[in-house]
């Protein structure tokens, strides 16, 4: 990435573009080999993890992914790429993960150059290559994660349903959206909406509940 050129002038003053450069290969495989000795540097936590895990099963794993989510700057994201590409159930090795967002199950699947802000919360999902997550994003089990007791009956008691939540690839998600249903390929979700219905691929949707607005590939 490319720093943006200064100006004193208005025009630019008002608008900054960061245009996107190509990686060389001497970068690439120094990328490499930093995110090998990261790998060594969070040996101790899958190791806590592990022990944690045959003690208390799947409550271990938030309880790590919170612990990890923590570190700040350059150095968490190394340390949470390599901690998530030995937990979770699949994870690309250049996913971004972003500081204070989480994952609350190891059954989370996450492509290759997923872009995840800060503080998202992500569950049950399967996020395709080169999706982008804006700040705040939350990616819930499915929309019944609890169930609907009778009259007087308490939410806590009634059993939990975990529907798997899939992002498609290229997909844009913007700030503190709540995604309860599938969004589509290359599809744009507004900051704040509520998705509880799927998103077509190409499809544009804002507002709470999330509606359609407009389709990206229509001519």
């Amino acid at each position: 990435m490319t720093a943006p050129a200064t100006s004193n002038s208005p025009s630019t003053n008002d608008k900054i573009v960061l245009e996107q450069s190509a990686r060389s290969r001497a970068f690439t495989q120094l990328k490499r080999i930093v995110q090998s000795a990261f790998t060594l540097l969070v040996a101790h936590r899958l190791l806590t993890y592990s022990i944690a895990q045959r003690l208390v099963g799947d409550r271990a794993f938030l309880a790590a992914s919170e612990s990890i989510a923590r570190i700040p700057g350059l150095r968490g994201v190394y340390c949470r790429q390599a901690f998530y590409r030995r937990t979770l159930s699949a994870c690309g090795q250049d996913m971004y993960p972003g500081w204070m967002s989480t994952f609350s199950m190891r059954q989370a699947e996450v492509a290759e150059n997923v872009y995840i802000g800060r503080r998202c919360s992500i569950g049950f999902a399967t996020i395709a290559a080169k999706v982008m997550l804006a700040d705040g994003v939350q990616l819930l089990s499915g929309g019944r994660e609890h169930g609907e007791g009778g009259a007087g009956d308490s939410h806590q008691d009634q059993p939990q349903t975990f529907e798997r939540i899939k992002i498609g690839e290229g997909a844009w998600i913007g700030t503190n959206a709540i995604i309860m249903a599938d969004v589509g390929a290359h599809a744009i979700v507004g900051a704040g909406a509520v998705v509880t219905k799927a998103v077509p691929d190409y499809g544009v949707a804002v507002g709470v509940p999330a509606k359609v607005v407009r389709m990206l590939n229509d001519k």
